[in-house]
């Protein structure tokens, strides 16, 4: 309930700066400010947050914009109480407007007063409209910000890991790379020594050749790597 008052504060010295407010005869109460309220009236005029729940009944409403009580009690309100009573509710039009008539002139009660209570009352449900709208909007705003903040961090963040798979995956191809010349090397290298065998071992007419020549040659005849390039 405390947070309520302080946004009736803020709400209330913004419909202070309002001439149209003042041309209407409103009043205000003077309320006691201290730290607290001070930075609950800012958080609130800020759009620092907004909840629903911190929107306040409308009598709160009307008490805060310093209404003035009707005489004998007679408000805008107890006019609309009074066309939702059972005995005149389903009454035509204007069977209601004359029994209302009646009733307002035998308690003494002018018409233009009930008008001019609806009207200040009305004023005061706009006049809160619109500053909780205008918080409502700051409100959205801050957390479109936000919104666009984590957003910004995401990006940053997912570049990271993106950065860091490439890197690995760059560490890889360039392993694979190496390979590949190691194992066409040895290709070369095992042609080189299969040749150098076979110059060195005679050949005796029919006779088999030696199993070391024949793995030798085996060997030089695969060119190409066992490790494939992907």
């Amino acid at each position: 309930m405390q947070s309520k008052w302080f946004q009736f504060v803020s709400w209330r010295s913004q419909a202070d700066a309002d001439p149209q407010e003042g041309a209407a005869g409103t009043q205000t109460t003077a309320q006691p400010e201290t730290a607290n309220s001070k930075q609950a009236s800012t958080d609130a005029s800020s759009g620092a947050r907004f909840a629903s729940s911190d929107l306040v009944p409308f009598e709160e409403i009307y008490r805060s914009a310093g209404i003035p009580a009707p005489r004998l009690g007679y408000s805008i309100t107890k006019v609309v109480g009074m066309l939702s009573n059972e005995h005149i509710r389903d009454l035509p039009s204007e069977t209601k407007r004359a029994s209302l008539l009646m009733a307002l002139e035998a308690a003494g009660i002018q018409v233009n007063e009930v008008l001019q209570d609806a009207t200040l009352r009305q004023h005061a449900i706009n006049s809160y409209e619109s500053a909780q709208k205008k918080r409502l909007e700051q409100y959205e705003a801050r957390k479109a910000q936000e919104n666009r903040d984590i957003q910004a961090e995401m990006d940053r963040v997912t570049a990271q890991y993106l950065a860091r798979i490439n890197g690995n995956l760059d560490c890889v191809a360039r392993e694979k790379d190496a390979f590949r010349k190691w194992q066409v090397q040895k290709q070369e290298e095992a042609q080189q020594m299969a040749e150098a065998v076979a110059l060195c071992v005679k050949h005796q007419g029919s006779q088999p050749e030696d199993e070391s020549v024949i793995a030798l040659r085996e060997l030089s005849i695969s060119v190409e790597p066992s490790f494939s390039k992907r």
